[in-house]
């Protein structure tokens, strides 16, 4: 698939983009449906649609990895 663009633009005290109809329908979204926003590690993001689901294990990870941090750093060495 090659790189989609599209333009950020001003509305109100809002910054909003157009989703464009093939994703939508690839993402199997409609207008007003939530997504969720997650940073990939590379400096970019992820977008998906939300899912109560998904939201409940992102926040089990974080919680994990913040509890374990230093013991995932040292198996890391």
């Amino acid at each position: 698939m090659s790189a989609l663009t599209t333009t950020i633009r001003q509305q109100g005290s809002s910054a909003v983009t157009t989703v464009p109809p093939e994703i939508m329908r690839r993402l199997g979204i409609a207008p007003g449906a939530a997504l969720a926003w997650t940073e990939d590690g590379l400096g970019g993001f992820r977008v998906t649609p939300f899912s109560e689901e998904t939201a409940r294990a992102v926040e089990i990870h974080e919680k994990v990895m913040n509890k374990y941090d230093a013991v995932f750093r040292a198996l890391a060495k």
